[in-house]
């Protein structure tokens, strides 16, 4: 009976090693640009630590969230634990929004899964503060996915006309209306022939 359980034991220490190994490499940014992992393993030890650390939100709470959501995919979970807690300010749940935004349109362009998950969680808060902020950060492309009812547009924004394109909502829309011709107005005909004849020649 124990050598079973020391069997089922050091398979499951196997299957969860290769999850591991497998999300790691799933991550973002490039070894080199990666947090150290001191930092990663102390955010997923106390990710309240994070809103201690960064009490007004702003910039510098934008960066460490998205270092950390690039740096490891599995930093997610506290992230978004984080933008359920009370504790968390408005300016505060701002900037992690901001954070994993700016981790979703990288992830768009090299892990379309993670960026799926990504969206996926920031619906999953039932927040609408916070899928609105979502929303605007991303162009309203990412939550179609998961928060609209028409949810079969949005599942493949991200990889067309979402966020590769670097534009806001009214942008991706007319990006991705490619049926309508765009003719331009006719306006250099009369205006250069004017122009033309007022000009008076040099004596």
């Amino acid at each position: 009976m124990s050598v079973t359980r020391k069997a089922l034991r050091l398979t499951a220490a196997a299957v969860l090693a290769a999850t591991i190994s497998s999300t790691v490499s799933a991550a973002i940014y490039s070894p080199q640009r990666q947090l150290p992992a001191t930092v990663i393993t102390e955010f997923k030890a106390s990710p309240t630590g994070l809103l201690q650390q960064y009490p007004t939100g702003g910039p510098q709470l934008i960066s460490r969230v998205r270092d950390l959501g690039a740096s490891d995919p599995t930093t997610l979970p506290g992230l978004i634990a984080l933008l359920k807690d009370p504790a968390t300010t408005k300016d505060q749940m701002n900037a992690i929004v901001g954070g994993l935004a700016q981790v979703a349109r990288m992830a768009a362009q090299q892990d379309q899964a993670f960026a799926n998950e990504i969206q996926t969680a920031i619906a999953g808060t039932g927040n609408p503060d916070v899928i609105a902020a979502y929303q605007a950060a991303t162009g309203d492309v990412a939550i179609a996915a998961t928060g609209a009812a028409g949810g079969g547009t949005g599942a493949g924004g991200p990889t067309g006309n979402g966020f590769p394109t670097g534009g806001g909502g009214s942008g991706i829309v007319v990006f991705g209306n490619n049926s309508t011709t765009n003719n331009p107005p006719n306006l250099a005909g009369g205006s250069v022939g004017a122009a033309a004849s007022d000009v008076s020649p040099v004596r």
